[in-house]
């Protein structure tokens, strides 16, 4: 049943439109000064928790005021797929407690000028983000949550 639930949310979630207000983009080729800040600051994170150094692409940012949310795929620095079984998450791989995808969710606020990461999951296998709106005061709509 829960992941019915899940499988529903994240069906409502992509189907949904963003509001006006929201800068969205999905595409690598738009990323803007903005997105490469974004992609500084998470880079040295998301490498640190893999163990390895990565290069992330961009699947998704939505920008809303001073928050963020982010969806990147980790690659090896030469833009190969990471070999999961050979890095830090290996356990949780071989266990089939990630994603294969290994896209990375984030969620930013801009303070002070900078782009600091409040949160972020690595290759969750289900939507990890869902209490993210309540538990950290972001806006549920730049997540893809509609009221």
């Amino acid at each position: 049943m829960r992941l019915l639930f899940t499988a529903i949310l994240a069906l409502a979630a992509a189907c949904s439109q963003p509001p006006a207000n929201t800068e969205i983009s999905n595409s690598p080729a738009a990323s803007s000064e903005n997105s490469a800040a974004m992609i500084s600051a998470l880079t040295p994170i998301v490498a640190a928790e893999i163990g390895a150094p990565v290069r992330l692409e961009i699947k998704q940012v939505n920008v809303q005021q001073e928050w963020a949310w982010v969806t990147v795929q980790p690659l090896q620095p030469d833009g190969s797929a990471i070999t999961w079984s050979t890095t830090a998450l290996a356990s949780r791989y071989e266990n089939g407690a990630m994603d294969e995808s290994g896209y990375t969710y984030a969620l930013l606020k801009q303070e002070n000028g900078a782009w600091r990461i409040v949160t972020h999951v690595i290759a969750p296998t289900d939507m990890a983000w869902l209490s993210w709106p309540t538990e950290y005061g972001a806006p549920a709509d730049i997540m893809g949550f509609t009221d």
